[in-house]
């Protein structure tokens, strides 16, 4: 009982999360390629490429896996080629959107804290470098899943089932992959994150007082240099405090099972069986809205999503008075 109830709200969040969150992505993405929104071209580098991932995350990951493989479970899983390929995209993609966020995570930090350094590092070839390795990287490193889990459809249970794959837990190599991926994400990239973040915080505090000590006044207000660093802030914040909430269920499960040995939960009679469920959901909403988030903070942006809104408001109505 525990398990269909556990099921159906998963259901329901993932199937809202496809219907509201492919528009929004979409609408994102067209915003940030087509208008102005008073971001430099390096920011809008990193923007699109992250709203990019997380739009796959969506379709692979929410679309295809949550919504579509249960309910046509033979397309995807009685064909061993396309669950492969299936199973390297749903990683690939979910590491694509965390390691982007750390990327341009480490790109506000160096802009803020590092002048020396952001002449060099902070520019828009730079950046499109960056996430070319990133899709790249991530998309290569997910190869190797392609091998190693078997996953079918069990006709007397109606339900799909996992099983390793032959050899899979006993060669040394593929125990150094988990391993390897694991602390790629989600380990890394969450203290990254954290760690960057309060490094930005603490400079941005610190440049404050000695620039108001400096100005005598006590006053920062029409600080031009200030008011640029606020605005940084502003936008690390919203990109960085969503991925450190979200994720952070996902980060103390995985702290747990290691700790008690304990690496599956399918019991939803034990609260840490629904916790994972739980999680799962929260990292998967985190890949999908995150760079929504980070838009939403800039206003221009909004001003151009209003634009969008009543310019699809006045079709809708020129199209309705048409037809009648």
């Amino acid at each position: 009982m525990e398990k269909e109830i556990i099921l159906q709200i998963g259901d329901v969040f993932y199937h809202t999360l496809a219907v509201l969150g492919i528009p929004a992505n979409l609408v994102t993405l067209m915003i940030l390629r087509l208008k102005d929104c008073g971001l430099c071209k390096r920011t809008t580098i990193y923007l699109v490429a992250m709203v990019s991932a997380d739009l796959l995350v969506l379709i692979f990951l929410v679309l295809i896996n949550h919504i579509l493989a249960p309910r046509v479970p033979q397309a995807f899983y009685l064909n061993s080629l396309v669950y492969g390929l299936n199973s390297i995209m749903s990683v690939a993609v979910t590491n694509c959107s965390v390691w982007l966020t750390v990327s341009f995570t480490f790109d506000r930090f160096v802009a803020i804290c590092c002048q020396s350094f952001k002449i060099r590092y902070c520019a828009p070839k730079s950046a499109a470098l960056i996430v070319g390795a990133i899709y790249l990287g991530t998309y290569l490193r997910s190869i190797p899943n392609f091998f190693t889990n078997v996953h079918y459809y069990d006709h007397e249970e109606l339900e799909t089932k996992t099983r390793n794959a032959d050899n899979t837990d006993s060669i040394h190599a593929w125990r150094v992959f988990y391993w390897v991926k694991l602390i790629l994400n989600p380990l890394v990239p969450y203290f990254a994150v954290i760690l960057l973040n309060l490094l930005t915080v603490r400079h941005v505090l610190a440049a404050s007082e000695v620039r108001r000590a400096f100005r005598g006044d006590g006053q920062s207000s029409g600080d031009p240099e200030m008011q640029n660093r606020r605005k940084a802030l502003v936008l690390l914040t919203a990109a960085s405090a969503s991925f450190i909430l979200l994720w952070m269920p996902t980060i103390g499960l995985f702290l747990f099972s290691r700790i008690t040995a304990t690496y599956s939960f399918h019991d939803f009679k034990e609260p840490v069986a629904v916790i994972h469920e739980l999680a799962d959901m929260l990292s998967t909403l985190n890949c999908c809205t995150s760079t929504c988030m980070y838009a939403l903070t800039q206003s221009k942006f909004r001003a151009e999503l209003r634009r969008a809104v009543r310019y699809g408001k006045d079709l809708m109505t020129k199209t309705t008075t048409t037809r009648q």
